[in-house]
């Protein structure tokens, strides 16, 4: 099985959308994930003023997505952060919160198809991708 201890892997953001998608990315990440990782797992919503607002702990309307990452993802020997980010867009959001909660990496899995598509076209993860000043890792989904 892969291993994800190198320095790339230190600190993983992970942005959730909804329930849905913390299933689909707690089953594609947690084959490459070991007890040296930190997960930093945030939800966006949607904001009005010009900077994002970075919020740590675990905001109440995103409760059942993230209770849903850690019941799928299964391992209690993790590290993990909640950050609830406000923002215009998702995309500036992740962007603007990567050097506040020091991010090595910012990691998803599309949502479908046409997502994936919409992604490498410019939709929200194709600007997160052009825009981020480290990696970012695009997960396939796992069906299991």
């Amino acid at each position: 099985m892969p291993r994800m201890d190198d320095a790339l892997f230190k600190r993983i953001l992970l942005p959730l959308a909804d329930p849905d998608d913390a299933e689909r990315t707690a089953r594609a990440v947690r084959p490459y994930i070991d007890s040296e990782t930190t997960l930093v797992i945030t939800h966006v919503t949607q904001g009005e003023a010009a900077g994002t607002t970075i919020a740590t702990g675990r905001d109440h309307f995103a409760e059942e997505t993230y209770e849903t990452f850690v019941s799928v993802l299964g391992r209690q020997d993790l590290q993990l952060e909640w950050v609830t980010l406000e923002g215009r867009t998702v995309s500036e959001a992740i962007t603007d919160a990567v050097g506040t909660v020091e991010a090595t990496l910012v990691a998803f899995t599309p949502r479908d198809l046409d997502t994936w598509s919409r992604t490498l076209a410019g939709d929200p993860g194709g600007k997160l991708i052009r825009e981020a000043d480290i990696p970012v890792m695009i997960f396939p989904s796992r069906s299991e």
